[in-house]
C-alpha cells in the first residue's frame, strides 16, 4: 500500500467538512490507506480527535493544517517536527489575533517567517510557487486534485506542466469532505447554511456528485494512472513528517523571580507567611505540617502552580479585589501562609 490521503476537511472547517474527524480516520483505515492527514482551514482544531482515532486503528496520521491566505492562496502544511508545529502554531495565532473571531489573516510573508521544518503543498492556482521553493526547497509540492467536474484530464496535464516550468514535483490529493457519499445530502444542506440559500436555490453551488469522498488506493490509483510520480510523492511526504502529538507535554510556565527558582521563593514567601499568620511563633506541630507540605510541593514540581495563585491573589488584594483561594487551600499551611486561604490547617 503506497497512497497516503494528505487533504482531508473534517467538520472542524466549519460549514464545508461534511464528516467528523474520527470518522475520516476509521474509514481510511477501512479502506487500507497507509496514512491520512486532516487538514483544515487556518485551524489545528481538529488533530487530537484525529490522533486517537488513528491510534485506536492502528494508521498512521500525518498533523497538517490548510492555510488561506487573504489573497486567496491555499498552502497545506505539514510539520516535519516539534519545532515545526510550534511555528505553525504561532502563525496561525498571529492571523487570529489580527482578525476578527472566527477569521485568521495571513499573508504569504507570514509562511514565509514561519515556516521552517514544514513540508508545503501548493494548492492548484495558489500562486506563490517560486518564492515558497526559493525558501523551502525541495520541501514544496505542488498539488493535483480532482474536482470530478469532467475537466479533470485538462486540470490534471496543466498542473504536470506547471510542475515541470517549475521544477516542483507533483502530489495527489483528494479534495475530502466526507468520508463516504452518503454524507453528499449533508454537504449540500451545510452548503444551503454558509451561502444563506434554501436547497433549491443551491444551483451550482451543490455538490455534482458523491466523489469527494475517503477513496481506495485502487480507485486513486485508476483517476491518476497517467501520474504515478504524484502518487508516490504521497509516501514521500509522509517520511518526512514524523512529528507526533506523542511528542507534546503540558510544560507548566517558568516562575523564576530575580534568578530565585520556584522552590526557593514558595519557602521563602512560606517563611514570610507564617511570621504574619503566627506572631507569636511557629509552633512545633504547625512546623512540622510546613516541611511536610514542602518536601511533597517540591518533589511533584508543584511549586510553580502555587506561586501563580500567591500572585493572583496578591494582585487581586493590591486592587481591592475580593478573592478567596479554592476549597482545597484549606487543608494547607502553605496556602494559609501565602494568604490564599483564610481557613486555619
Amino acid at each position: 500500500m503506497s497512497y497516503a490521503e494528505l487533504n482531508c476537511l473534517s467538520n472542524f472547517t466549519f460549514l464545508k467538512g461534511a464528516s467528523h474527524a474520527e470518522e475520516l480516520i476509521i474509514r481510511a483505515s477501512e479502506l487500507g490507506l497507509s496514512a491520512v492527514a486532516i487538514a483544515d482551514a487556518n485551524t489545528f482544531a481538529g488533530i487530537v480527535r484525529g490522533h486517537a482515532a488513528a491510534q485506536e486503528v492502528g494508521l498512521t496520521y500525518i498533523v497538517a493544517v490548510r492555510l488561506i491566505l487573504r489573497d486567496g492562496a491555499e498552502i497545506v502544511a505539514y510539520p516535519k517536527s516539534r519545532k515545526g508545529y510550534g511555528n505553525l502554531c504561532r502563525l496561525l495565532t498571529l492571523g487570529k489575533r489580527r482578525a476578527e473571531k472566527g477569521e485568521c489573516n495571513l499573508d504569504i510573508s507570514d509562511v514565509l517567517e514561519w515556516g521552517q521544518e514544514s513540508v508545503f503543498v501548493l494548492v492548484e492556482k495558489s500562486g506563490h510557487a517560486e518564492v515558497m521553493k526559493t525558501a523551502f526547497g525541495e520541501d514544496v509540492f505542488l498539488g493535483i486534485s480532482p474536482f470530478y467536474d469532467g475537466n479533470d484530464h485538462i486540470r490534471f496535464a496543466a498542473q504536470a506542466v506547471l510542475a515541470r516550468e517549475l521544477d516542483m514535483p507533483l502530489v495527489v490529493m483528494g479534495n475530502v469532505i466526507m468520508h463516504t457519499g452518503r454524507r453528499r445530502r449533508l454537504a449540500d444542506v451545510l452548503s444551503c447554511i454558509r451561502e444563506k440559500v434554501k436547497i433549491d436555490q443551491l444551483g451550482r453551488l451543490a455538490q455534482p456528485n458523491a466523489e469527494a469522498r475517503l477513496k481506495s488506493e485502487f480507485e486513486m490509483r485508476r483517476l491518476f494512472r497517467d501520474y504515478p510520480e504524484a502518487l508516490a510523492n504521497t509516501q514521500v511526504i509522509v517520511s518526512r513528517c514524523g512529528f507526533s502529538l506523542d511528542e507534546l507535554k503540558y510544560e507548566y510556565p517558568d516562575e523564576v523571580t530575580d534568578g530565585e527558582d520556584a522552590d526557593t521563593r514558595l519557602r521563602r514567601l512560606t517563611e514570610e507567611g507564617l511570621v504574619w499568620r503566627y506572631p507569636d511563633g511557629v509552633a512545633l506541630r504547625i512546623r512540622a505540617m510546613v516541611e511536610k507540605e514542602l518536601k511533597l510541593i517540591a518533589e511533584l514540581n508543584y511549586a510553580r502552580y502555587f506561586l501563580t495563585v500567591y500572585d493572583i491573589v496578591a494582585f487581586a488584594r493590591s486592587k481591592s479585589i475580593l478573592c478567596q483561594g479554592r476549597g482545597s487551600a484549606a487543608n494547607s499551611v502553605v496556602c494559609y501562609a501565602l494568604g490564599i486561604t483564610e481557613a486555619s490547617p
